[in-house]
């Protein structure tokens, strides 16, 4: 098998518990944040790869053809091959090997998490592709070395931790049955039932969450910044900020 299948797969309106207890009204406006989120911070960043995905899967809620549009219109400016990939009653698993059915097996392949609204660096797939894999078993990746954007005080603050968001596994699988995907478990715990784990060493911060109001899990952050970086203008750069 040659050179590792790379698939991003981001949540964008996947279906959550959360929402059955709102108005459909406070659904929306979650909507337009987080349209208005994914063109303006994840959309840049992945346009600003200069290695791209083999695939990048948007996870979306069913029945959403207004959003659909929008996000290809987005999409359409980041030069990958992306696939809008609606929930039809599958786990996020199989919904993403069924958007990625022309993929040939066995191969290698490496799921990638990244949510709707934070930043990668734009030599994230190309250091992703050019590690070296194990022979057999998985692998989970992780990118130790990141950052916390607070686009209010225009800083970013280290952050590194083993367990982030970001992290990929990689696969080695004989059939389409066999891809677990990135999603197989919380990114808290997941190293816990991976054979292998790769820490590839950077000089730079690899990834960044975007700190900002509408996401409360990410302003638990605000309490773990100590230390902010004074290189604003290249790490907006490597984020593709600057466009």
């Amino acid at each position: 098998m040659n050179n590792p299948i790379l698939i991003l797969a981001t949540r964008f309106s996947w279906p959550h518990p959360i929402w059955n207890s709102r108005s459909v009204n406070e659904y929306n406006e979650w909507l337009e944040e987080r349209l208005f989120l994914f063109e303006h911070y994840t959309a840049k960043s992945l346009a600003n790869c200069y290695q791209k995905p083999d695939y990048w899967v948007i996870l979306i809620n069913a029945n959403q053809i207004n959003i659909h549009r929008r996000l290809e219109n987005v999409l359409s400016r980041t030069g990958c091959n992306y696939i809008l990939a609606p929930y039809e009653g599958l786990s996020i698993p199989r919904t993403i090997t069924k958007a990625c059915n022309d993929i040939s097996y066995p191969a290698n392949i490496i799921t990638t998490n990244l949510d709707a609204d934070d930043l990668i660096s734009s030599d994230f797939f190309a250091v992703l592709r050019s590690l070296d894999y194990p022979c057999e078993g998985n692998a989970c990746v992780s990118f130790c070395s990141g950052s916390n954007y607070m686009p209010d005080l225009d800083l970013y603050f280290h952050s590194s931790y083993p367990c982030n968001p970001f992290l990929s596994l990689y696969e080695t699988c004989r059939s389409e049955g066999e891809v677990q995907s990135v999603y197989f478990r919380m990114h808290t715990d997941i190293m816990r039932f991976t054979a292998h784990h790769l820490m590839p060493r950077s000089y730079y911060p690899m990834w960044a969450s975007v700190v900002h109001g509408g996401n409360l899990a990410n302003n638990s952050l605000i309490d773990t910044n100590r230390i902010s970086f004074r290189e604003t203008s290249l790490l907006h750069q490597r984020f593709g900020m600057l466009s």
